[in-house]
This record gives structure tokens, C-alpha cells and sequence, in this order.
């Protein structure tokens, strides 16, 4: 099955400076339209509206940074979480090597062999701390444990704090997937007016051949800054 191609800005000046150029353009456009729709029937109505339309639409699109600011709330709020568990965990362990003191079968058995390699691992770490729990429970530990002084309540968050993160994960992973589509919806809209200014100034080159003031006035400029047309080089 084929697979979609990938939505590709047409330009690479930022929205903000499209949209002001589209803003100017759509005035001098509008101001000439006459012998626009004499030469291209085309730019005829509805094509200001549309094209009206289409800037409106862009513009109302909510700008990247308040996805990337969304995004960045969900991973510290995930980050927090991480960082709960893995002291949770180190208290476990101390408590661990309280109850049985000298004893690695113990300490491995909990998951501390395990604990440096996977503790940044917002996958892996949720397991890590469901399985100290689930040996931790047994009545043979948990005695032993809660008589040193772990408290049930931190038991129990083994559990419940695995299960955060996971959800919390999702969150952020779901947040990084809004920020894709909400970027292409972006590229799609700014695209869509971009093309409207292309098609003008390429049919401005043709009508105003003859006149470098309206010629200039509908040069459609990107990265680099296009110079105007010197009145004397325009030829009939």
C-alpha cells in the first residue's frame, strides 16, 4: 500500500511574516483587480474570498510553541513522576538491606541488580517497580519490612505509582502525536494561502509587465529579500 507523502512547506519565512506579506498582497491585489480579471477570468470572484478565507483560517491555528509548551508540561509532570519512583524504590531498598542485611538473593529478587540501567526508562522503570511490589507483598517480606519501619502506604505505592507513569507516558506520548498533526494541519493551512499569493504576483509578471511600480508591489519574496525592478529595465 502506497504511503502518503509527507505535507512540505512551499516556503521558508515564518507564518507570521506569510501572512503580514499575504495581508499587503491581498490589498494591492484588490486595489488592481480589474485588470487582474480582465487578463485571468480565473481571479475572478470568489477568489478573493477564498483567499480571504484560507489567511483566516491560518491564522487562527493555534502557533507551534503553545504545542511545544503543552508537550513540555506533560514530560516535566512525567519527569516528576519518574523521579517519585525511583526514590521510592532507593527507600525499599534500604529498608530491604535493613531487614535482610547481607542477603543479594533478597535485593535481586526486589530488582536492585536491575535498578542503575533501566532507572531513566519511563518504560521500564513501571515494571521494575510492579515487580518489587508484587515481592515485597508477600507476607514473608512485608513483615520483615514494616518492622524496620517501611510503611505500608509506600508498599502500596510501588503499585499505584507504576501505574502513573504509565498513564503519564501515554499523555506525553499523545501530546508528542497532537503536535505532529496540529503541525501538518499548520503547514496544509499556510500552504494553502501561500499558493494563493504565488498565483497573483506569477499573473502580476504578465499584467504589469510595463509598469515597475505595480510590478514591485506584487514581488513575492521568501528567505531572501528580492530586490525591486528598476523602472528602466522594464521593457514593453
Amino acid at each position: 500500500m502506497k504511503h502518503p507523502e509527507e505535507v512540505v512547506r512551499l516556503f521558508k519565512k515564518t507564518d507570521e511574516e506569510a501572512l503580514q506579506q499575504s495581508d499587503v498582497l491581498f490589498d494591492s491585489f484588490m486595489a488592481n483587480k480589474s485588470q487582474f480579471v480582465e487578463r485571468f477570468p480565473g481571479l475572478n470572484n470568489p477568489f478573493a474570498d477564498d483567499w480571504s478565507v484560507a489567511t483566516a483560517a491560518a491564522r487562527a491555528l493555534p502557533p507551534d510553541y503553545a504545542s511545544v509548551a503543552g508537550q513540555a508540561n506533560e514530560t516535566t509532570v512525567l519527569e516528576t513522576l519518574m523521579e517519585q519512583g525511583r526514590t521510592l524504590f532507593q527507600t525499599v531498598m534500604l529498608y530491604t538491606q535493613l531487614a535482610f542485611p547481607n542477603d543479594t538473593a533478597v535485593l535481586r529478587l526486589f530488582g536492585q541488580s536491575q535498578y542503575k540501567s533501566i532507572r531513566y526508562n519511563q518504560l521500564k522503570l513501571p515494571v521494575l517497580l510492579r515487580t518489587a511490589y508484587a515481592q515485597v507483598s508477600k507476607p514473608e517480606y512485608k513483615t520483615a519490612l514494616m518492622a524496620k519501619g517501611l510503611k505500608d502506604a509506600e508498599i502500596a505505592s510501588l503499585d499505584s505509582l507504576a501505574q502513573s507513569i504509565i498513564d503519564q507516558d501515554i499523555v506525553q506520548q499523545n501530546a508528542k502525536r497532537t503536535r505532529m498533526l496540529a503541525t501538518s494541519e499548520r503547514i496544509t493551512a499556510m500552504n494553502a494561502v501561500w499558493e494563493k499569493m504565488a498565483t497573483v504576483c506569477q499573473c502580476a509578471k504578465l499584467i504589469f509587465q510595463n509598469d515597475a511600480a505595480r510590478y514591485n508591489l506584487f514581488l513575492l519574496t521568501d528567505s531572501e529579500e528580492q530586490k525591486p525592478i528598476d523602472p528602466a529595465v522594464v521593457r514593453p
